[in-house]
């Protein structure tokens, strides 16, 4: 089976066996929009996220308080020469995106998912309104968080600074999550199912894999965080505040279309393994 210009084949047979526990049944209330605006498939990707049992929102709303948890035991300290307002933003964006929420995204939906795949929805639209949906529900609250943290403790000019500067971990980790999640899409199952599967050896393996692979990725990716200030050095930029950003915000959506191809060229060579 093919999904349009994608040419992304389906594991599985073309009329998938879905079964219908609660859980399944939940998560087909809001069948995946077909043959809509981009915006309207976004707001009702929006609608089924806050629809029971909330399978992937939960994933958000656990990491964002875990990092308020660990903020209180371990409370950031700003370096001198780093802009608080930076590291406040950035250390949410990454705490509650570096997580199976955005390595994730196709196997955390793999009903819905499989079944547009299988009405030939393309794929690299799947992931654009997964990606603007996680733009909506975590990208959006922490650039304004940003943005206020900016307005009452620095100039305002520096919004041109302090938004990019969140804005390119966002985008770097919804790049390295599109690659994940189609490399390794892992179905949601509860966890009481999980545990009747514990002596499964190889999907047991996989779920954990996916588990800890995205903590395995922020030590990989940290360090690209240094990239749009070596670009502005080799391109000899001029330095300036505004130079600056938007280095850091076309960077970062440099790495966020380089992570997609990629993920689509994994996709057409080896299908997308929705189990």
């Amino acid at each position: 089976m093919t999904t349009g210009d994608d040419e992304v084949a389906v594991d599985g047979p073309e009329t998938p066996a879905v079964p219908t526990t609660p859980h399944v049944v939940a998560l087909r209330t809001v069948p995946w929009p077909t043959g809509q605006h981009l915006w309207r498939q976004v707001a009702g990707e929006v609608r089924w996220s806050l629809t029971p049992p909330w399978t992937w929102l939960s994933g958000v709303a656990a990491n964002l308080a875990l990092s308020l948890l660990w903020l209180i035991w371990v409370p950031l300290r700003g370096a001198p020469h780093r802009d608080w307002a930076i590291v406040v933003g950035t250390y949410f964006a990454i705490f509650i995106l570096a997580d199976v929420t955005t390595t994730n995204v196709l196997g955390a939906d793999a009903v819905r998912v499989r079944l547009a795949l299988l009405r030939d929805v393309r794929l690299r639209r799947i992931l654009l309104v997964k990606n603007l949906t996680l733009l909506v529900v975590v990208g959006m609250p922490t650039l304004i968080a940003t943005a206020v943290v900016t307005l009452t403790s620095e100039a305002d000019y520096r919004l041109v600074v302090t938004l990019p500067g969140v804005a390119f971990p966002i985008l770097t980790w919804l790049g390295v999550g599109n690659l994940v999640s189609v490399a390794l899409p892992v179905a949601a199952v509860p966890l009481k199912e999980r545990w009747r599967r514990r002596r499964q050896v190889w999907p047991t393996a996989r779920w954990l894999l996916h588990l800890g692979l995205p903590y395995a990725l922020l030590l990989a990716v940290g360090p690209v965080s240094r990239l749009p200030t070596l670009l502005a050095r080799g391109l000899h930029l001029p330095r300036s505040d505004s130079i600056h950003g938007a280095t850091v915000l076309i960077t970062g959506l440099a790495l966020w279309g380089v992570g997609t191809a990629a993920a689509l060229m994994v996709a057409r060579s080896r299908g997308v393994p929705l189990r």
